[in-house]
Parts: C-alpha cells; sequence; structure tokens
C-alpha cells in the first residue's frame, strides 16, 4: 500500500511515509488510522482566501455528548442493531483522564475498550491484561470486547456473561459520540434521537475554530525538489509553527525559527492555516482529503492535512494502546501536491 516507513532523527516517536494517494483505499487508511479524532487542522499555501468548502466539510460533522450514561447501555441491542450494524459508531468517555480514571472507547470497528482501574478491573470480573505501560508507574488494565462479532448476541453465554458484569459493577461516563451511517438515506442525527427517546441527556457537542493567515512568507517549494530525509523533518517543523501562529522572525532575530529556517527551496507566497476541535468522523477525513486533492489540482499549488487524537483516548494510532504518561496527542499530518504525491509524518 505504501513506502517503508523511514525513522527520523527529529523526534524519537516521527514515522515519514511516502507514496501516491491516487486510490480510495489509501485514503480510506488514511484516514482511519486515528479513530478518536478530537482536532482538524488544514494548512493551504499560495491563495489569498481560505476555501469556504473546506470548513462547511468540519462544521457539518453532527457530533454529540451523552451525559450519565451507563456502560452496559453499549451493548444495548437496539444501539447495536440500529447504529454498530448499520454504519461506523464511535463514542468515547469525556472528562475522564487516562493516568488516573476509568475510560471507555467504542471503535469503529465495533471493539468495546475499557481502560480501568485495578479495583473497577477485579470487580468487574471480565478477562483483560495489565496496561503495558505500568512499568512507568500506576496500575491499569486493558479489557476489549468484541461486540461486533456476529456471535455476541443476548441469549449467548459471552454477551450475557459481558452484560451481567456490566450491570453488576453499573459504571457510568460521560460520552463523545459520532455516527456514520452505511446508508446515505439515515440522516447521522438519528444516534441523537435514539438517545434522547432512551431519556439519556443528549446535546450537541459545540466545536471551536480559528483560522490563521500570514502574508509574504518563505513557503517550501514542494513542486520543484525531491524532498529527502533531512528537508522533510524541517517541513514538518515549518507546519508545526504555521499552526501554532509563530511570529516571522525578524533580521535581528538569532534564535530557531521553523518558518525561516527551512533550507530547501522555497516561494514567497500566502499560507492560511484552519484548526477545529470536537469529535469527527473519518467519513469526515476522507471527504477532506477528497477536497483538498481537487484544490491543489485546480490551483496547482500543496496542502496540508493534520488530525490530532485524544490525549485521554485508550487507543493511539492503529489501535494500539495509547501511553498514560504522554502529555500530548497522537497525530498524522499529511501533505498533499497537485500531483498526489504524499509525505504521511505519523507521531505517537
Amino acid at each position: 500500500m505504501a513506502a517503508s516507513i523511514k525513522k527520523s532523527t527529529l523526534k524519537e516517536n516521527l514515522k515519514i511515509n511516502t507514496f501516491n494517494i491516487d486510490n480510495e483505499e489509501k485514503i480510506k487508511w488514511i484516514s482511519g488510522l486515528s479513530y478518536m479524532k478530537h482536532s482538524i487542522g488544514v494548512t493551504i499555501t499560495h491563495l489569498e482566501t481560505f476555501p469556504s468548502n473546506i470548513i462547511e466539510i468540519c462544521e457539518d460533522e453532527l457530533s454529540y455528548i451523552v451525559y450519565n450514561l451507563p456502560v452496559h447501555e453499549l451493548i444495548n441491542p437496539d444501539l447495536l442493531g440500529a447504529f454498530q450494524q448499520k454504519g461506523s459508531l464511535c463514542m468515547l468517555s469525556f472528562g475522564t483522564r487516562l493516568e488516573v480514571n476509568d475510560c471507555v472507547a467504542f471503535l469503529p470497528t465495533g471493539h468495546l475498550i475499557l481502560h480501568l482501574r485495578k479495583d473497577l478491573y477485579t470487580r468487574l470480573g471480565l478477562e483483560g491484561k495489565p496496561s503495558q505501560y505500568n512499568k512507568y508507574g500506576g496500575e491499569k488494565y486493558v479489557v476489549e470486547i468484541d461486540v461486533g462479532s456476529t456471535v455476541f448476541t443476548p441469549g449467548k453465554k459471552n454477551y450475557e456473561k459481558v452484560r451481567q458484569c456490566l450491570l453488576r459493577v453499573n459504571m457510568q461516563c460521560d460520552f463523545l459520540v459520532t455516527w456514520t451511517p452505511q446508508d446515505e438515506n439515515l440522516c447521522a442525527s438519528s444516534i441523537h434521537k435514539y438517545f434522547r427517546i432512551k431519556d439519556f441527556n443528549c446535546v450537541h457537542l459545540p466545536v471551536s475554530s480559528k483560522t490563521h493567515k500570514y502574508t509574504d512568507v518563505d513557503i517550501p517549494d514542494l513542486q520543484h525538489q525531491d524532498v529527502d530525509n533531512h528537508t522533510q523533518e524541517e517541513l514538518y517543523d515549518w507546519l508545526g509553527g504555521v499552526a501554532n501562529q509563530i511570529s516571522l522572525p525578524s533580521e535581528s532575530d538569532e534564535a530557531y525559527n521553523p518558518l525561516s529556517d527551512y533550507s530547501g527551496p522555497t516561494r514567497l507566497g500566502h499560507c492560511s492555516h484552519f484548526q477545529i476541535s470536537g469529535l469527527f468522523s473519518s467519513a469526515t477525513v476522507q471527504n477532506l482529503i477528497q477536497e483538498i486533492r481537487k484544490m491543489c489540482k485546480s490551483c496547482n499549488t500543496w496542502a496540508c492535512l493534520t488530525i490530532h487524537g485524544f490525549t485521554d483516548s485508550p487507543t493511539s494510532l492503529g489501535r494500539s494502546e495509547k501511553n498514560p504518561h504522554k502529555l500530548c496527542a497522537d497525530s498524522a499530518t499529511l501533505v498533499i501536491l497537485p500531483s498526489d504525491r504524499c509525505w504521511l509524518f505519523t507521531d505517537t
């Protein structure tokens, strides 16, 4: 699917992947790297204004908060039948800290992940495994339940055991939730109606966004160079500087500045960055990638899409366990050229 991942010397956990984004399977693969997408950033180069259609794709996401939801409701046959089996359901416990609290995630793959403290894990009575990060402190346990399995149905031994264990501990959380239906005739807001019918307090998840523009800044000229490992790392730094609104350096400023210290070819121009936070589905990311590809081709420029996960999600990129002792969230940054040539930076 993609070229072999190269280790970066810039950051221990940064990986760089180079490939052509020329088919739907690669786009789905990229959008599914992170199941819990908290923040999306888009950087556009050499355009006077930021494309409104890209902003609208992000703002059209339908996500919600469900308050005081018992965890056993996540295996309710009504929920599984109407939503898990008919689309992509994503839920994450909200307001919980991974290193000290009990955290829960329902993945679009149909897996229920419980990241539990020892006392609740012991009372729960379901088989799990110690967190691989207990060696750094704490005593957490991970339980994974394949609720999407065809044999996980009411009346079956496995289902009834899980249900009884969850009922016994009566664990409750506030949850972020989003659902993408398989059938285009179904509305994504049906999940909101479902929880309201069940008498749970379910409200729209507010999103926050901001846009920042640089004028007359040196922009990496990615279309006229063969970018090597060294300048790839500098490009990653440059993109981080734009996303964090770092000030342009003055002539007398000798300190390191990613916006001026890129050593590859550059072109003077405009650069805009849009950032939005909430809970986003893989479908939204797929639509974004397609629109960014079209824009890059029609305007003959390059752009970047960055996805940040939740700091307190039990899962990291690629469904691996999240390190609760790492303060920053996982991220995936995709740089897209008009030729469909891409660089993918993943930081776990």
